[in-house]
């Protein structure tokens, strides 16, 4: 459509637009008479070619005010520049992934309702929130402003450039979806102004408030939503399970990788480098049942592995492309603990037992997003504080090892998957550079972040027995935790009726 246009907006604290960028730029640039691409911050000289190779044009700006900020600065320059001929203006940005399903179809379900003066993808639902702050008391019901388009009426209005043009710049990420996102569409539809969206979800609104996260493959192999969150693969995997069964991200992989042509291990690798290891490897569900025959046969094609042991003082094993290496570093002494039981029996009987060794590098050679792999920490209650307590020691020289490397991929507080043990899977082209150290506080824990620079995931393997007993775990964990919730509860009751005076 040559009266379409699109502000696109991205963020990258590298300044790299990754191949899931361009190929959401490239597809809405076929869409539309002309894009603007701005960004906040300044794009590495190869994306600035890639970018400029798709024929758009390019805004690079301070990195201030968040979206409503670069929103803010395109609209002025398109302004400037003209709105002649501009008969529908889209607002999009880079957290959308996509598209999957062909747009064509989108825009001319779209152009066929006339009577709508601006229109989006999805939408949120209304929430009381402590967290966004609006003026209208609550959340209202609003399309989420990742991809919003503004048509002729109210493209071309004073009321739509005087909302610009006097919006306070956000200092946080709050303050952005407070005064804009969520304030947008009750905005002007208060105006008189008409909307909605793509994606019909009326019959999820009292079952979930944000639909595209809370079950995504529902949206776009269903609810004509073209594009996903990235957020998907790495939102913190507890407010999964607050709202979701926690199965979204993990059904939306396996839909997109066997029902799309859509890149998507393109675009896992470029969140590896970008986002915390642990959150991913959650919501994908990064773990893998060996065979429950111990692994009798090994599938053809499977890379050879081969054993390396290790000692304090040695140097690093070599470990070459095509190759799987088992990386195992022998007890020095008998066991002081049950936990420390469990984990030397576990990895001895892994390491030593070559069937087994063959069965674990076949299960990693299977899944080429993984890098390394490795057991399972032993479900051993007492074990789970220690561990713990082990990696918030370990956290501190683990964060400034990684920087004297140069390694810029954020170290969560929570827990790396990997690993908790003495032996672990290594798959040669997850370590380009060769392994990095595995002396010093850091120790094993540099192998797993090491992989992640590359593009690579973990895996975390556990025994037939061992995935046969992980719904009980859960139980009497879910169970744990609502006993300690309520008697949580309990508490703060207690106390409010004694800050009253009551007893």
């Amino acid at each position: 459509m040559s009266g379409r246009f699109v502000i696109y907006f991205h963020y990258d604290l590298n300044g790299q637009a990754d191949n899931a960028c361009l190929f959401a730029v490239r597809a809405m640039r076929a869409q539309c008479g002309g894009l603007l691409f701005v960004t906040n911050g300044r794009l590495n000289a190869a994306s600035r070619k890639a970018v400029e190779a798709l024929e758009v044009q390019i805004l690079e700006r301070e990195n201030t005010g968040f979206d409503v900020g670069a929103y803010r600065d395109a609209l002025m320059q398109l302004k400037r520049q003209g709105l002649d001929g501009i008969e529908e203006l889209i607002l999009m940005n880079y957290t959308l992934a996509g598209p999957v399903t062909p747009l064509r179809a989108l825009f001319e379900k779209m152009d066929a309702r006339p009577e709508l003066d601006f229109w989006g993808l999805t939408r949120h639902y209304a929430m009381k929130s402590r967290r966004f702050r609006t003026e209208y008391g609550e959340v209202p019901e609003h399309i989420q402003s990742h991809f919003i388009a503004v048509r002729a009426r109210l493209l071309h209005s004073r009321e739509f450039w005087n909302y610009w043009e006097t919006m306070p710049l956000p200092q946080s990420y709050e303050q952005s979806v407070a005064g804009h996102e969520a304030r947008f569409t009750r905005y002007f539809a208060d105006l008189g102004y008409r909307w909605d969206t793509s994606a019909d979800t009326g019959d999820l609104k009292s079952i979930f408030v944000n639909p595209i996260m809370a079950c995504p493959r529902e949206l776009v192999a269903r609810r004509d939503c073209p594009f996903f969150k990235r957020r998907s693969f790495f939102t913190p995997y507890e407010d999964e399970l607050r709202r979701t069964d926690g199965t979204a991200a993990a059904e939306l992989y396996d839909w997109l990788k066997t029902e799309t042509d859509y890149p998507v291990d393109d675009l896992i690798r470029s969140l590896l480098r970008t986002q915390p290891l642990a959150p991913m490897a959650q919501n994908l569900h990064w773990n893998a049942a060996l065979p429950a025959d111990g692994g009798s046969s090994t599938p053809e094609g499977t890379p050879p592995v081969r054993l390396a042991l290790w000692q304090p003082g040695q140097p690093a094993p070599e470990i070459r492309p095509g190759e799987i290496l088992c990386l195992y570093h022998p007890p020095a002494g008998a066991p002081a603990t049950p936990e420390a039981w469990y984990l030397q029996n576990r990895d001895r009987t892994l390491a030593e037992d070559e069937k087994l060794r063959r069965a674990a590098g076949a299960v990693l050679a299977a899944h080429p997003l993984a890098g390394i792999a490795a057991p399972a920490a032993p479900a051993y209650g007492p074990g789970y504080a220690a561990r713990a307590g082990e990696w918030q020691r370990i956290l501190p020289a683990l964060r400034a090892e990684a920087a004297r490397l140069g390694w810029q991929t954020p170290i969560a507080e929570q827990p790396l998957p990997l690993p908790w043990g003495r032996c672990v899977f290594l798959r040669g082209e997850a370590f380009p550079q060769g392994l990095p150290p595995l002396d010093g506080p850091a120790g094993w824990w540099l192998l797993a972040l090491a992989a992640q620079q590359a593009g690579y995931g973990c895996l975390t393997l556990c025994t037939h027995a061992q995935a046969h007993a992980a719904p009980e775990h859960l139980d009497c964990a879910l169970g744990a935790r609502q006993d300690a919730e309520e008697t949580a509860k309990d508490l703060a009751r207690i106390l409010r009726r004694r800050l009253r005076g009551k007893h």
